[in-house]
C-alpha cells in the first residue's frame, strides 16, 4: 500500500472496507481507477491469492490500463495472475472450462456480426440485410434483458416484434447445431450456467472470492444477474459507478442497477468520492447544477 497515503479519506473508506459489499458512487476525475488497484493491493495484504480476486471492466483498454497499474502496485507476477477482464472475456472464460454442462464443446465458436447476420437471414428466410440487421438488434436487445425466445414472443408488442420471436427461436437453434454463441451469449450462457448448475456455481464462487467491477451503472440486467450469481451469499464486492452516466443504454444497461444493490445486499455500504482531481470546483458546481 505504499501509496495509501495520497488516497483522501473517502478513497481510503472504499480501500479499507472488506467486510462486506461496497458502492463506490465516483464521477469521472474522482480517482476510482486508483481505489479498484488500491483495494486489489490491500486484499492481497489481506490474505487474498491474486487468483482469487477478479476485477471487471467494459473495454479491453480499461482491462488492460487496470492490469498495468495493478501489477505496478503488487508486482508483475502477481498482478498478472489476477483476472482482469471484460464481462465478456469473463464469459468465455467460464464457457471453455464448464460449457459442457450446457452442451458446449470447450472450443465452442464466436460468431462476429457478419456471421450473425447471416446465421440471421437463413433463420428468417430472407436475403434483405436491413430485415436482418433489425433482428439482430432486437434479438441483441432481448438478450440483453435476459429473454428468452418464448419470453419475447409472449411480450412482443406487435407482428414485428412476433416475427423476431420467431427468428430468434430458430437462430437460437441453428447456434445450438453449430457449437456457436454470439456476442451477447458470453454473458446469458454463464449466468445459465451459474443459475442451473449448483456444481458450476460453487466452482465460481469459490474461485472468484473477491469481485471489483468498474463502470458499473453501465451493465444490463443479464450482468447484474451474473454478478449475484458470482458473488453468491458471501457477497464479498466493490461495484464502482457513476449516477449521472450510463453510456450502453442501447445495449441494455440500465442505471436502475445502482439502486437495486442496496435492495438486493441490505449490508451495502456507499461511499461517495466528491473531491475531483480533473476539474476545478467551479466547473464541478456548474456541471452539477447542469446534471441537477
Amino acid at each position: 500500500m505504499s501509496k495509501a497515503a495520497q488516497l483522501n479519506p473517502a478513497q481510503l473508506a472504499a480501500v479499507h472496507h472488506l467486510s462486506g459489499p461496497c458502492l463506490v458512487i465516483a464521477g469521472a476525475g474522482s480517482g476510482k481507477t486508483s481505489v479498484i488497484t488500491q483495494k486489489i493491493a490491500k486484499l492481497m495484504s489481506e490474505g487474498y491469492r491474486p487468483k482469487n480476486i477478479a476485477a471487471i471492466t467494459f473495454t479491453n483498454k480499461a482491462s488492460q490500463e487496470m492490469r498495468e497499474r495493478a501489477k505496478h502496485l503488487v508486482g508483475s507476477k502477481a498482478g498478472s495472475e489476477l483476472l482482469v477482464s471484460t464481462f465478456h472475456s469473463l464469459g468465455v472464460r467460464i464457457l471453455r472450462q464448464d460449457g459442457r454442462h450446457l452442451g458446449l464443446k470447450e472450443q465452442f465458436s464466436i460468431l462476429d456480426s457478419d456471421d450473425v447476420l447471416s446465421v440471421l437471414r437463413d433463420a428468417g428466410g430472407t436475403t434483405d440485410a436491413a430485415t436482418a440487421k433489425s433482428w439482430q438488434w432486437t434479438i441483441s436487445l432481448w438478450k440483453n434483458q435476459n429473454l428468452s425466445p418464448q419470453q419475447a414472443l409472449a411480450y412482443a408488442k406487435d407482428d414485428m416484434e412476433r416475427a423476431a420471436a420467431v427468428v430468434m427461436q430458430r437462430y437460437q437453434e441453428r447456434l445450438t447445431a453449430y457449437q456457436a454463441v454470439d456476442f451477447d451469449d458470453l454473458i446469458g450462457l454463464p449466468l445459465k450456467l451459474l443459475q442451473t448448475n449448483e456444481e458450476a456455481r460453487g466452482k465460481w464462487q469459490e474461485t472468484l472470492r473477491y469481485v471489483l467491477v468498474d463502470e458499473y451503472q453501465d451493465t444490463n440486467a443479464v450482468q447484474y444477474e451474473l454478478l449475484k450469481c458470482l458473488v453468491g451469499d458471501r457477497a464479498m464486492f466493490t461495484a464502482v459507478g457513476d449516477d449521472d452516466q450510463s453510456i450502453y443504454g442501447w445495449r441494455g444497461a440500465t442505471i436502475e442497477n445502482l439502486k437495486k444493490l442496496p435492495v438486493d445486499f441490505p449490508q451495502l455500504k456507499i461511499i461517495p468520492l466528491e473531491q475531483n482531481y480533473r476539474s476545478t470546483s467551479a466547473i464541478l458546481r456548474a456541471a452539477n447544477n447542469v446534471i441537477g
